[in-house]
């Protein structure tokens, strides 16, 4: 399969390309600034702003799957994932890709959401200190939902760059407190080998 990153020079998208290109995967990785990836056969790295509709184009252009890991990161725009998000899903229209994978907080409710208190806590911290990044992330999701294309919306709390644990996707969760950035990309991984979580928003907890 082979598999457009954007920001994969992030934190959580270095990890997905090196899972990624561990399980055979091909990888063509969107990154801003220095190339922060070693030569390999499998992959191809581009300087692409996910806000320019012709960078977006050359990078998804041929691949199946289209992966998301735009975070926000100081002096990025307040809308940064959702105004991305609408020139990907306009892109991958163009180019007749149809798979996308979005990250985002479990600050993003669906309806039926087990909700921990811990959960409830930290995302009511985040709204009070940092609301213009809570409603990105909402946003950002209905531009999914209405977008006509299979896409998957995988959840987290708190993300950490930690060794892999034990985990499981729940539709519902309820959520782990941490995540390690490399059970992301193992997460990531997880919703492309099977048929489920298509047009739902999976959430990372803990195994029972």
């Amino acid at each position: 399969m082979k598999l457009a990153i954007i920001a994969a020079d992030g934190r959580s998208g270095r990890a997905l390309v090196e899972a990624a290109i561990e399980s055979g995967h091909t990888v063509r990785a969107g990154i801003r600034g220095d190339n922060p990836f070693s030569e390999h056969k499998n992959l191809e790295v581009m300087q692409c702003d996910a806000r320019k509709p012709a960078q977006v184009g050359s990078l998804i252009k041929g691949c199946n799957v289209v992966v998301i890991l735009i975070g926000h990161v100081k002096g990025s725009p307040d809308n940064v994932q959702t105004a991305a998000t609408k020139v990907i899903v306009a892109e991958m229209k163009k180019v007749k890709t149809n798979r996308i994978i979005s990250l985002t907080g479990t600050g993003v409710r669906f309806p039926g959401d087990k909700i921990t208190l811990a959960d409830r806590v930290l995302n009511l911290a985040i709204s009070v200190v940092d609301p213009a990044r809570v409603k990105d992330g909402k946003d950002h999701a209905e531009v999914l939902k209405k977008s006509g294309l299979d896409w998957t919306l995988i959840r987290v709390l708190k993300l950490q760059n930690t060794d892999m644990q034990p985990f499981v996707l729940r539709e519902k969760g309820p959520t782990k407190l941490y995540v390690s950035r490399k059970d992301v990309a193992r997460a990531i991984l997880q919703v492309l080998s099977t048929d489920r979580f298509h047009k739902s928003a999976p959430i990372i907890g803990k195994v029972d």
